[in-house]
């Protein structure tokens, strides 16, 4: 028997906001969030100079250093949107999260852009003094579904996806089917499964 899948909040991080109002404000309005970007026009045979870049990103104060220190840009804002789903769903701090029913499907294309251009220095320098122990986790397209879920305490099932722009619908997808399928179920069934899926675009 298939399990009827609901949707209890959403959230995200995006060139319009960081909420529904303001996100619909934009669309509504027929805004654009796409604009020049002269800072790429240093990389020679770039032939688009168009972005949508997300301006004023910033992070509640209990994002401490310790807790995101793994994190690049594209992790810290994977976090934020599914804190502010969370928050919407009213599961923030409830032991769902932390006892195993809850899992995280999430997609991403790639990491921080930062961490892979250090990483790179490994083979066009030859050095690794700017690699860290934390760079790889920063770079590595499952960092969203890996630093997420550890945030949050999530001890289910993880189900990174990357497939360029259908990272984040192949993540729903694969979080409906476990879900509608009750492999997310544990103690034989007597425990509801919840997974949290999401998008993340890389950044």
């Amino acid at each position: 028997m298939i399990r009827r899948v609901v949707i209890t909040g959403m959230g995200g991080v995006t060139a319009f906001g960081e909420n529904w109002a303001a996100v619909s404000e934009g669309l509504r309005g027929y805004q654009n969030a796409v604009r020049k970007m002269p800072e790429w026009q240093i990389y020679e045979g770039l032939h688009t100079l168009l972005g949508a870049p997300i301006d004023g990103f910033t992070l509640p104060a209990h994002y401490t250093r310790k807790r995101t220190r793994a994190m690049g840009r594209v992790s810290l804002m994977s976090t934020r949107a599914s804190e502010l789903a969370l928050e919407q769903a009213g599961l923030i701090d409830n032991p769902v999260l932390t006892n195993g029913a809850t899992g995280i499907a999430y997609g991403s294309s790639t990491g921080s852009t930062g961490p892979v251009s250090e990483f790179a220095t490994m083979l066009t320098e030859k050095h690794t003094s700017n690699i860290t122990g934390t760079t790889y986790v920063q770079m590595m397209p499952h960092t969203t579904a890996v630093n997420t879920g550890l945030f949050f305490g999530l001890r289910g099932r993880v189900i990174p996806t990357s497939s360029a722009c259908t990272s984040g619908s192949q993540a729903i997808g694969y979080a409906y089917e476990g879900h509608s399928q009750r492999l997310s179920d544990r103690d034989g069934g007597r425990r509801r499964g919840r997974t949290v899926s999401f998008r993340s675009g890389g950044v």
